[in-house]
């Protein structure tokens, strides 16, 4: 409209030139037009630049738009520290597999992990042991390898866990109990040998713990704690004796119980305080089961694996007695699953129950002056909750425990062939059973 009024205005100016009506010179007039000509073609051009700027700006809006709405997708959502990020930005770039290179490199919104393998959980196990004054002063002299070998060494201390039965109290008090023949009592600062060996847990249910008294249980309780060692099988009443100590390793629960069935006398049981008599230090009993079995399966509520151990047998007996093997199975009915145990002061057999492996005594590991066959047990647990059993063959004489040659390999095979029930191992040590 203003290009029309703008020509409109030329041409009557023309033509009142043509006319003479003007009373300028011929050549203002001319100056004139031009310059009018010339103010018109400006006006026109800068007209052109306004709609060309104005279409630019609509064009880069809308592809603003689009990326914003191609941003806010939820099939290419991205997520920097936690907040939507819903503006473009030089910053940022964008790919096909949903990776992010800011301020943060290489930040990708797919951050999960592959799972870690299960890996199996391996456990030590020892018969009987006596830190006596002979075995003390080997290991002042030379360490723990001063009673055992530096095979079995690195096994104890290298397990997830590594158990054995301590068979005497820690401490500097007490009197050897009336009438027994064979009476045990450890300084509290021998412990350190237990934490050297790479012991995590002992059973102190056994007939030698109260050999000094209940004083000396006592001290029992508070040397292991100082030293960082779990107990199991005793304790300053019935409800911590029958404790369940577990462990977590590589996601599973590792439960441990023990139960003594030999004791001297009933002043031993642990009892809980009732309105008749006060709370009483001593020992878990398993002489009727039933009470184990109890806490079995109220562990196996809990645990994954839970280990038996049972101080049991009959001195000497390298053959389990029947009412070992009864009550074996009935802690496996309840939930256990591996029953081991000592106290014969020789090695027994072995029998799977439900395929469920029992080790009936593992002997003496480090306790006499005199040779004794011995083992180091080994348990793999398995990621289904089975477990795979094996044997070190070894030999303990003169508080040195120690493997043997190949004939010694043979000999300890050949032996658990004789005492175990429908089990065969042959010399590798490889176990079929029926």
């Amino acid at each position: 409209m203003l290009l029309y009024l703008q020509i409109q205005e030329f041409s009557n100016l023309t033509l009142n030139i043509s006319k003479g009506e003007n009373r300028m010179s011929k050549r203002q007039n001319i100056i004139a037009v031009i310059t009018i000509l010339i103010i018109i073609l400006v006006m026109v051009f800068l007209k052109d630049v306004k709609v060309n700027r104005n279409s630019t700006v609509k064009d880069t809006d809308e592809a603003s738009s689009i990326n914003s709405d191609n941003t806010n997708s939820t099939d290419n959502e991205i997520v920097i520290n936690g907040n939507n990020s819903d503006n473009n930005s030089s910053d940022t770039n964008t790919s096909d597999n949903n990776t992010i290179s800011t301020d943060i490199p290489n930040q990708s919104v797919n951050n999960s992990e592959p799972d870690k393998p299960y890996t199996d959980i391996n456990l030590a196990f020892t018969g009987d042991i006596l830190l006596a004054d002979n075995l003390y002063n080997a290991y002042l002299q030379s360490g723990v390898t001063g009673f055992i070998s530096p095979k079995i060494a690195d096994i104890l201390k290298n397990a997830d866990i590594t158990f054995i039965n301590e068979e005497f109290p820690f401490s500097n008090r007490g009197t050897p109990e009336a009438g027994k023949e064979y009476t045990y009592c450890v300084p509290p600062e021998r412990a350190k040998i237990f934490n050297d060996m790479g012991v995590d847990i002992v059973s102190i249910s056994n007939n030698h713990i109260l050999d000094y008294g209940q004083d000396a249980l006592v001290d029992t309780f508070s040397t292991l704690d100082e030293y960082g060692i779990d107990y199991i099988g005793a304790g300053k009443d019935l409800e911590r004796a029958k404790k369940l100590i577990t462990y977590k390793i590589n996601g599973k629960t590792i439960g441990f119980l023990a139960a003594s069935r030999v004791v001297p006398n009933g002043s031993w049981y642990a009892l809980n305080e009732t309105s008749d008599h006060a709370a009483r230090p001593g020992v878990f009993t398993t002489y009727d089961d039933t009470a184990l079995c109890e806490e079995i399966r109220k562990a196996k509520e809990i645990c994954d694996f839970v280990i038996v151990y049972a101080h049991w047998g009959i001195e000497r007996q390298e053959v389990a007695a029947d009412y070992q093997r009864n009550m074996a199975y009935d802690y496996i009915n309840s939930g256990a699953d591996l029953v081991i145990g000592s106290h014969p002061h020789v090695m027994q057999g072995v029998e799977f129950y439900n395929n469920i492996p029992i080790v009936y005594s593992m002997g003496n590991f480090l306790f006499s002056n005199y040779y004794s066959r011995t083992t180091v047990l080994t348990c793999k647990i398995k990621e289904d909750n089975t477990c795979e059993i094996s044997f070190l063959p070894c030999g303990s004489k003169s508080y040195y425990t120690s493997e043997t040659d190949d004939t010694g390999v043979k000999e300890f095979y050949d032996f658990l062939n004789r005492v175990s029930f429908n089990v065969t191992f042959d010399y590798e040590g490889n176990i079929t059973h029926s």
